[in-house]
């Protein structure tokens, strides 16, 4: 066994960076469905309040993020709306973010898609408009004056589901998937903390932590965390997608990163013993 593990703490790390790579980029294109995945009570908690909500019921969705943080929110986007067409409820989305206006559209669309939703009765693309807490507190006052065109240019008083919702306090549920400021915070110090509608949402690895007072304040209902918060929603849902696969690979890169670093030191030691009697 000696000349093996002389061989192999001789060997050029350009090897392990190569056996890192593959193991990384192997879940993305092959499913490998690793165990061990179990829902967090936070993001359980906001699937029970999607779940549990009557038939029918208005929701907004906020896209406070950019392509920058697309890899962690995107998935929780995707799962979440996935989620809220299934259950047949009255999806209004809209950014703070004029950087996420494009790729909000495009995740909306493909999950309405999925879903046969119908825009204008099951579903509403609001896009973009500048001012952060401003337009919360214009649409408090009244969303068609706040968004008089949707994204498209569609007037919004001409769209049937839209005609039954006039201001911000008629949803039954706010989300918020944020990467920063504007964000989650910003929707509840302008919003649900002065015109009193339900706030759940998601947020990247950084700022789990900084979110997660409000939800034990009980200023909001659960939270989704980065991309291993989405793998858990996916799971919840029974619709694996992009975040279940990142988290594949994270665990096999982890587990590669475990055996080189136990084979590593069994080698070194092996080998200085030999050394040593020498």
């Amino acid at each position: 066994m000696e000349p093996f593990f002389r061989k192999l703490l001789a060997m050029d790390r350009r090897w392990i960076f190569l056996c890192l790579g593959v193991a990384v980029i192997f879940p993305t294109f092959f499913k490998l469905n690793l165990p061990g995945l179990k829902a967090s009570p936070n993001v359980q908690a906001v699937y029970d309040l999607v779940e549990n909500m009557p038939e029918g019921s208005k929701v907004l969705v906020s896209f406070d993020f950019d392509p920058a943080s697309k890899p962690e929110l995107a998935p929780q986007a995707t799962a979440v709306l996935r989620h809220l067409f299934r259950k047949k409820h009255k999806v209004v989305a809209m950014g703070l973010w004029v950087t996420g206006v494009t790729m909000a559209k495009d995740i909306v669309s493909r999950t309405a898609a999925e879903a046969n939703a119908k825009y204008g009765e099951d579903y509403v693309y609001l896009g973009w408009k500048p001012g952060n807490f401003a337009v919360i507190e214009n649409m408090a006052a009244d969303i068609h004056n706040c968004f008089p065109k949707d994204n498209d240019g569609k007037e919004t008083a001409s769209l049937p589901m839209m005609k039954g919702i006039r201001k911000l306090s008629e949803f039954d549920l706010v989300v918020s998937l944020a990467a920063g400021s504007p964000g989650i915070d910003t929707w509840i110090a302008y919003g649900s903390d002065k015109y009193h509608f339900k706030m759940t949402g998601g947020t990247t690895a950084v700022n789990v932590a900084s979110m997660a007072q409000y939800v034990q304040a009980g200023q909001m209902t659960g939270l989704i965390g980065a991309m291993r918060g989405a793998a858990e929603y996916e799971m919840l849902i029974n619709q694996k997608g992009d975040a279940a696969a990142g988290m594949d690979a994270i665990s096999l890169g982890h587990y590669l990163i475990v055996a080189l670093v136990v084979l590593g030191n069994v080698a070194y030691f092996v080998t200085r013993g030999s050394k040593g009697g020498a």
